[in-house]
């Protein structure tokens, strides 16, 4: 990387026609670098860019990335930088370390291709071989406002259980369960609360999402079966609690909720001082 000044940076992204593919081609075109994408119908194949770029991005389903890595890995030289943009770390780091002898990391950007701007949004970076090329993108993020939150692959995809598996899990629940119940819809309206509409509202956010790459996010984190045990567990000893109209049952799992938030609340405060 010594070598290549700034502006001589090429980067390419595979993936690049998607939508989070193309939202990172604005966000670094924005930055003022040259980019270069591949994709299914263009002229440049995801091989092309792993000969010709400094920086390769893999912004592909989980589904097609061992083979994109298995084809692409080899031919990247040794200077080069490797990363993806998987919901996932674990697996796919350790797959791009096998398949290269490039500097290689994890990230995670923990929004949507809907946001604006990177300002202000979480992204997170698993580390996996070479330091200054991280070192670069970390900083590029920041640069332009990102919250960058370095971890390793175990511990992303653990929190990652929580984070997006089983939030995914209670809201397609809700959703489910509404629909299946055939409510008057304006009646509900009407009498929402502001907490229920807020639910609902990213609810309706999962009609403009993928199903199949909800079902990977479930299906393809090791730590998702153990803590959607773990909260159905807690259903049930809720579920009985108002069943036998146990009140001292319920305020004792209510305080534990209570606990929760306000531990979480207390480190975002921490985070944002």
């Amino acid at each position: 990387m010594n070598a290549v000044c700034k502006r001589d940076i090429l980067i390419g992204i595979v993936g690049g026609k998607g939508r989070m593919g193309n939202w990172f081609f604005r966000f670094l075109t924005d930055a003022g670098y040259q980019v270069l994408v591949s994709d299914m119908g263009t002229e440049l194949s995801s091989e092309d860019l792993a000969r010709r770029c400094h920086v390769v991005i893999v912004s592909v389903p989980m589904e097609a990335f061992s083979s994109v890595i298995g084809r692409i890995g080899p031919l990247m030289p040794k200077d080069a930088f490797l990363t993806d943009l998987c919901s996932l770390k674990a697996v796919q780091v350790q797959e791009m370390l096998q398949n290269t002898v490039c500097s290689v990391a994890g990230s995670h950007p923990l929004f949507g291709p809907a946001e604006d701007s990177i300002n202000g949004r979480r992204v997170a970076l698993c580390p996996g071989r070479g330091n200054e090329w991280f070192e670069w993108w970390r900083s590029l993020l920041e640069s332009r406002g990102a919250c960058v939150h370095c971890t390793d692959a175990a511990s992303h995809d653990r929190a990652m259980a929580w984070v997006q598996a089983l939030n995914h899990f209670i809201l397609i629940s809700l959703g489910k369960a509404v629909f299946d119940q055939g409510l008057d819809m304006e009646e509900l309206v009407f009498l929402s609360t502001p907490s229920f509409s807020k639910q609902m509202e990213i609810v309706a956010r999962l009609f403009y999402q993928d199903p199949q790459l909800y079902a990977t996010i479930q299906m393809a984190n090791p730590f998702a079966a153990n803590v959607l045990n773990n909260f159905l567990g807690v259903c049930d000893k809720l579920h009985e609690a108002v069943l036998r109209t146990d009140r001292d049952a319920f305020v004792e799992l209510f305080r534990s909720a209570q606990a929760a938030g306000k531990t979480y609340m207390d480190t975002v405060g921490k985070q944002t001082l």
